[in-house]
């Protein structure tokens, strides 16, 4: 099997937050698909935050796409030069006032040493980004929330059952989310 050659490309929307490019694409068999359309978002972290009593850390928003308010982990873009694991300790002080104790190390669901457990396309079907998933064991309250200008964010605390439940009944259904949750299940192992 071999990719598809990319002939030519034009962005219909090039704006800091979504790039959209319909292109021209050679698929091997050498038929051209004059309209193949993919997006584009910056990268960004999902945030698997457990607090030092074994509760998620969780956030509700609204969401225009659906039009709802969403259940969700704490998650945001990777600013220029940071780790993934620099933008979520940032992002989670951010959106929810939590962070590490200063005695407290950086924990994974691998081992002691590192909390990312790993990068996802977004869709790679017609979707250029990625987002990493980073787990933070022992988080504490640690201040105050810096939301952005567009940003109006509550944060809430489950325990696994109450987070299995909403999964279960549908309430917790970001499908990327979910398979962050599902790769830190299978890498607890």
């Amino acid at each position: 099997m071999k990719p598809w050659k990319l002939l030519d490309s034009e962005y219909l929307v090039n704006a800091p937050w979504l790039k959209v490019a319909k292109e021209t694409c050679e698929l091997p068999n050498g038929k051209v698909i004059d309209d193949f359309y993919t997006l584009w978002q910056p990268d960004w972290v999902l945030i698997l935050a457990r607090t030092t009593e074994g509760k998620w850390v969780m956030t509700e928003q609204y969401r225009h796409g659906t039009g709802k308010i969403a259940l969700e982990f704490p998650a945001g873009i990777i600013d220029k030069g940071e780790t993934p694991e620099q933008a979520a300790l940032r992002e989670l002080q951010e959106e929810c006032g939590y962070g590490l104790d200063s005695s407290t190390p950086l924990r994974s669901a691998q081992n002691d040493t590192t909390s990312y457990l790993g990068k996802f396309p977004v869709n790679p079907d017609r979707h250029r980004g990625i987002f990493h998933v980073v787990f933070i064991d022992g988080v504490v309250k640690t201040g105050a929330t810096h939301f952005d200008s567009t940003e109006d964010i509550e944060s809430l605390l489950l325990s696994d059952e109450e987070l299995r439940a909403k999964m279960a009944d549908g309430t917790f259904n970001h499908p990327l989310q979910m398979a962050g949750y599902l790769r830190f299940l299978l890498n607890r192992g």
